[in-house]
């Protein structure tokens, strides 16, 4: 989506989305937290289809079709779906009832071969919300009534990124919680009593930082993801700090560093040495062709000449 198309909530949506699209086993660690499970680096991972029609809910009207966040399966054999929701929306679970029945009537209907009844497994889901909301309940329910008097209570979690401190993100490597974290000092840039100052600022980035680095010198991050997660901090940082320049600035300062690595300094001039090298060649080409054409025309003189 063009950068000026993404509204004031959509950023967020979108950061979760491009941090999926570009380096989806970065949910791996937010899977096992979530669900218990665990996958091995090397699993994979395959995004699906988050667009079907609304042809089920309202059969009678002109066809369109609703998007879901992020739908992807693991290991060939688990499928998942996650939204990204930023307010404490009261009708969200009914939404993911039918996010969830379009997506398991795609992907994931089966025959029981002995009793010849099909069945509709659901996907595993969850909502992430990236914003502070005491309100916001672990799972969110709804009582299902079916026509011959049985319930289901359908229950799905909610993921709270502000709840976690950042020993705990550390600790559990969810970095895909890394661009959230500026949301949490939201309510100190409106507070009379207990402003943001720019030593707090610099002191949580600090420790952002710190975790960043940590993963990448222990192998949780590749440079390149490293690389992105600060792009999307400070995607982050410009939004959040809109009305606040200087301390965008601040974190424009403190995480361009990180970005320009000696790994990568080392590349660059590896690449600048190679690109010099090819220059040299390509000009004592030119020389020696240009010297060959000298050398015949010099040949052509004297034989004009008699020399």
């Amino acid at each position: 989506m063009p950068e000026q198309m993404i509204t004031a909530d959509r950023l967020w949506d979108e950061i979760l989305k491009a941090i999926v699209y570009v380096m989806p086993k970065q949910l791996f660690p937010l899977i096992q937290e979530v669900y218990g499970k665990e996958y091995p680096p090397d699993t994979p991972v395959r995004l699906l289809n988050t667009e079907h029609s609304n042809y089920l809910d309202h059969p009678g009207i002109s066809l369109s079709s609703n998007l879901m966040d992020i739908a992807l399966l693991i290991a060939d054999t688990d499928y998942y779906h996650i939204e990204c929701q930023m307010h404490n929306d009261k009708v969200m679970v009914i939404r993911m009832i039918s996010y969830d029945l379009h997506y398991a009537i795609e992907h994931c209907v089966s025959k029981d071969h002995l009793t010849d009844e099909m069945i509709i497994r659901f996907p595993h889901s969850f909502i992430l919300y990236p914003d502070q909301n005491s309100n916001i309940p672990n799972f969110l329910s709804c009582r299902i009534i079916f026509q011959d008097g049985s319930e289901h209570l359908y229950q799905i979690p909610t993921v709270k990124v502000q709840s976690y401190s950042l020993e705990e993100i550390h600790e559990k490597h969810l970095n895909l919680f890394i661009p959230y974290l500026l949301l949490r000092l939201k309510p100190s840039l409106t507070s009379k009593k207990h402003p943001l100052t720019k030593k707090e600022l610099t002191a949580f980035l600090e420790n952002i930082i710190v975790i960043l680095q940590e993963d990448l010198t222990n192998g949780y991050l590749t440079q390149q993801e490293c690389n992105d997660y600060i792009n999307l901090l400070s995607r982050a940082s410009e939004r959040i700090f809109y009305h606040h320049p200087n301390y965008h600035k601040e974190v424009e300062r403190m995480t361009k560093p990180l970005i320009y690595l000696p790994s990568m300094q080392l590349r660059d001039l590896e690449a600048a040495l190679a690109e010099s090298k090819a220059a040299l060649e390509e000009s004592k080409a030119v020389l020696a062709e240009k010297d060959s054409e000298i050398a015949m025309l010099r040949a052509k003189l004297a034989a004009l000449t008699g020399q």
